[in-house]
């Protein structure tokens, strides 16, 4: 997918934004960097490593100040390739919207350009204020290997549909992976030829990614880092009260009380999205919305939240991606864990609608006697004001209701 990037770029310095974790840094990332500037005539490439990653999650991640380091020695042979720590210096999640923002504003007569690997250009439309980034710089990726470049090709032509301008090279790059260097040097597997020069050296000298050297993340941490950069002030409060309501509720009924906290979290990821680009994260991932959601605007966050921590973020657990995706409509057969985050939803601190004092109080009696509460509650706001309610939502008020009258309660 080519443009004219000479013309583009007459007059005017041609720089590239090489941004990631770098956890290390490989031979693969060196490599991209050349091509690119190489086949786009750049005057530079600034790698920038990110203090924690705004679009996924790991388990464990190094010091930022080993992985500047480990930049720089791999950076240095090279006059094109340049390193910059402002995203570490800026802390919490970096997004590119603001990266390029500052960039720009620091090299003003500047064409940018947005490298990125393989798998993450593919997932551009759902990263945040996606708009801005692609009127601010040209996206640009290189192949893995030799059978996804038709599939970056298409990709690519999509963006392009929306007014992005990409670039996609001819020739793939050395197959590597960080995760798999990693593994290789914790197990004393060899990794020769993996890593630029001096990287390796560094790793040794400093003990990095050995058995010992494991790291516990706290994901929790990168999860609040994440949520503060995309909800508003309002919606971030709301969501660290229903993270620790659901993490009570979690203890009181012998729920996992890290599971629930973190649900909670996650639970509005995308609530401040706009709806435009909540449709296209559901579109890029073939998610069909049924005949109520696609006239209930108020629906979509739940929807899309559960496939942007899925599929995006990686989050690796069901249960979670469940009670994110339910914990505005709820369900027949919900599990604890989502039980658990759709009342904290009700009952979180910040909540001060009419009878909330009233579900609370259930709230530690029984989560299903909160639920029917809630949900009647529910039910009736949306009667008065002739809105659809969701299939899913009745579903769940019946099966409550059918146990309640098979345990041999009735509705006098």
């Amino acid at each position: 997918m080519h443009d004219d990037f000479t013309e583009r770029g007459m007059g005017m310095k041609k720089i590239a934004l090489f941004g990631g974790t770098f956890d290390p840094i490989h031979r693969g990332h060196i490599e991209t960097a050349l091509r690119l500037a190489d086949a786009l005539a750049l005057d530079s490439v600034i790698l920038m490593p990110t203090h924690v990653p705004p679009h996924k999650v790991k388990e464990s991640l190094t010091p930022a100040a080993d992985r500047l380091a480990m930049c720089r020695i791999a950076a240095e042979p090279y006059a094109k390739i340049t390193v910059s720590d402002m995203e570490i210096t800026r802390g919490g999640a970096s997004f590119t919207v603001d990266t390029l923002t500052e960039l720009s504003e620091q090299y003003p007569d500047t064409a940018w350009y947005l490298f990125t690997g393989a798998d993450m250009f593919c997932t551009m439309r759902s990263w945040y204020r996606f708009a801005d980034i692609a009127a601010m710089a040209t996206l640009c990726t290189v192949p893995r290997d030799g059978t996804d470049g038709q599939r970056l090709r298409e990709y690519a032509a999509t963006l392009q549909q929306q007014g992005a301008r990409c670039f996609v090279a001819d020739a793939a790059v050395t197959t590597v992976s960080s995760s798999d260097v990693r593994e290789r040097l914790a197990s004393n597997e060899p990794i020769d030829g993996l890593l630029p020069d001096g990287v390796e050296d560094y790793i040794r000298a400093h003990g990095l990614y050995s058995t010992a050297a494991a790291q516990t993340g706290d994901r929790d941490e990168q999860f609040r880092a994440i949520i503060r950069a995309r909800l508003g002030d309002y919606r971030y409060h709301h969501s660290l009260c229903v993270a620790d309501e659901a993490k009570r509720l979690a203890k009181r009924y012998g729920g996992d009380e890290k599971k629930a906290y973190t649900a909670g979290l996650l639970h509005d990821i995308m609530k401040d999205t706009d709806p435009n680009t909540q449709l296209q994260i559901l579109d890029d991932f073939a998610i069909l919305l049924d005949g109520v959601e696609r006239q209930v605007k108020k629906l979509w966050h739940a929807r899309v939240g559960a496939v942007f921590i899925d599929k995006i973020l990686h989050v690796g657990d069901a249960e979670i991606v469940n009670a994110v995706r339910y914990h505005t409509t709820g369900r027949a057969g919900m599990s604890l864990l989502e039980k658990i985050v759709f009342v904290a939803d009700f009952t979180s601190a910040d909540r001060n609608y009419p009878d909330v004092d009233e579900i609370r109080r259930l709230s530690d009696i029984s989560l299903e006697e909160t639920m029917e509460y809630a949900l009647a509650y529910t039910i009736h706001d949306l009667l008065n004001r002739g809105q659809a309610i969701h299939p899913d939502t009745l579903a769940v008020y019946n099966e409550l209701i059918l146990a309640k009258m098979a345990g041999g309660q009735t509705h006098e």
